[in-house]
């Protein structure tokens, strides 16, 4: 018994240690809640502790012409600081609690529990779950390194929201201009970019999309019935994304937070040269808040970002589905490959879709050169690294390196219902989701071209590494035998710190039109 306090006591004059060393700022938010409950100090310095609306159950049904209704959520909290050296933070919690986790787990964070107090001390810049008892109304920690973005407000290029809550509606950015968030303001809002060139979004700010509202459009009432029948998503109304950019080169997203997106979070179309780095996308509970989602983008970099979505985290997609197939030519360009893109460094939090995924649009010539690495998937619904073409894309050249996959019990079934009384809280006993998927297959919404089918080709699977109760899996799938899943290589497949490849091997699901995966031994 003597040991462990030991430990305690020398891990907490460790972190008093690294307190004297900190240099840490704090940040507003005008407008933060106070559901949540959680106190917290950063470097002995109360922090502002923001609300934030989550999920509460992986329950979703294609858009059914009103929002989720609000017993499907919950609170957690959001609390948001930089920091250079170390920073030690204290929580205390809301209430009484057995475990407490902080993810990702891969980086090591240790802590100190004295009754609702969590003491803990950060080194590297991050975001940060702090869990009490499991999933539900979690505390979110961003903390970020200084910056200096060099952005002033008289810029007349520049549009600068300083410190404080503002309701704006629409931005729309034209060439050459910035957007500057500061850290201690709220924009209620959304930003839009069509032919513009050379623009920027910046800052540690909040774009906060929870007062953009739906358009309400005139819907003939049997066209309603066959779109429900269908499961398709009702177009009675007309939602907006947190962020659209169209046709736009030389794009930099830098630092925000976006929270509660009325659609997508981020939603590049046909851009070029697009980097999206250290922002932050949480209080996705809305239908179809998916995180970025590109369209037929070239030469992307996103990195170090955090993104908690309901629906999708991160997608790589063809020629978006609602959009006239004929506008893939604008100015003289063909807007028809997505290509040489990079996603590192990311921290993913996927409450009902798939978190690294290619699809279901899929309207392109090529999908290829394609890179997701050094990535923690501490949350997972669906297939966790997703290639569903589901039209005529030919997909290839597709790295999934180093991914961290964090699944704990427990899990709940994929579940259609628009009333929280329709889900159904029994944990699956097993059956979590694949670490990897492969598909070629028809979605009768997104598939746009009902002659032409896809494949994909060229899939390298190297050092995957899941914590969990179950051994990964792996399935492939293709439609016919001119469009297939085939030359997928796995280098490397680990399971709770062992390696596993001969077993996953063995075990592979290889549907119709798919050759197995070959395993080699990892470099």
């Amino acid at each position: 018994m003597r040991k462990p306090a030991i430990k305690s006591i020398a891990i907490g004059m460790c972190l008093l240690a690294c307190a004297c060393l900190a240099r840490s700022r704090v940040y507003d938010d005008p407008v933060p809640g106070g559901e949540n409950g959680y106190v917290v100090a950063v470097d002995g310095v109360r922090a502002v502790v923001s609300d934030v609306r989550n999920s509460a159950m992986p329950l979703n049904i294609r858009w059914p012409g009103h929002q989720r209704e609000l017993d499907q959520t919950e609170i957690g909290g959001l609390v948001r600081f930089e920091f250079d050296g170390m920073a030690q933070v204290e929580v205390t919690a809301p209430r009484d609690f057995r475990e407490v986790k902080i993810r990702p787990l891969s980086k090591g964070v240790r802590h100190v529990v004295q009754g609702r107090k969590v003491a803990f001390a950060l080194s590297h810049p991050g975001a940060y779950s702090v869990e009490f008892d499991g999933v539900h109304s979690n505390l979110l920690v961003l903390a970020d390194a200084p910056a200096n973005y060099g952005v002033g407000a008289s810029d007349p290029r520049t549009l600068y929201y300083g410190p404080g809550a503002h309701e704006v509606g629409l931005i729309e950015l034209k060439s050459g201009q910035t957007l500057y968030i500061h850290e201690d303001a709220v924009v209620f809002g959304r930003v839009f970019a069509r032919d513009a060139d050379n623009i920027r979004i910046l800052g540690r700010g909040i774009l906060d999309g929870s007062h953009v509202k739906a358009e309400i459009l005139p819907i003939d009432p049997k066209l309603v019935e066959e779109q429900r029948r269908k499961r398709f998503a009702i177009t009675n109304s007309r939602r907006y994304d947190a962020i659209r950019f169209e046709y736009c080169d030389d794009v930099l997203i830098d630092g925000i937070t976006v929270r509660d997106s009325p659609l997508y979070n981020i939603r590049p179309i046909c851009c070029r040269r697009l980097s999206i780095r250290n922002i932050k996308l949480c209080g996705n509970w809305r239908y179809n808040s998916d995180g970025i989602d590109m369209h037929n983008c070239e030469n992307v970099r996103i990195s170090d970002c955090f993104i908690r979505t309901f629906d999708d985290s991160i997608c790589v997609k063809g020629f978006d589905y609602v959009m006239d197939e004929r506008e893939m030519l604008h100015d003289g360009y063909l807007h028809n490959v997505f290509t040489n893109a990079v996603i590192e460094r990311c921290t993913v939090w996927c409450d009902w879709g798939h978190s690294l995924e290619f699809g279901a649009e899929t309207r392109a010539q090529e999908i290829r050169d394609i890179t997701f690495r050094d990535c923690d998937v501490i949350r997972c619904d669906g297939a966790v690294c997703d290639v569903k073409n589901c039209d005529y894309a030919d997909i290839h050249g597709i790295t999934f390196e180093n991914i961290r996959i964090e699944q704990d019990p427990p899990t709940y079934r994929h579940q259609y219902g628009e009333k929280a009384s329709a889900f159904d809280p029994t944990p699956l006993k097993s059956g979590l989701a694949p670490a990897f998927a492969a598909t070629v297959t028809v979605i009768p919404e997104y598939s746009k071209n009902d002659v032409r089918r896809g494949r994909n080709r060229d899939i390298v699977l190297r050092d995957i590494c899941v914590t969990g109760p179950e051994c990964p899996r792996i399935r492939m799938r293709g439609y016919d035998k001119d469009h297939r899943t085939t030359g997928v290589v796995v280098q490397g497949i680990y399971w709770n710190g062992r390696e596993v490849s001969q077993e996953v091997e063995k075990h592979q699901q290889v549907g119709p039109f798919a050759e197995p995966a070959r395993f080699e031994r990892s470099k």
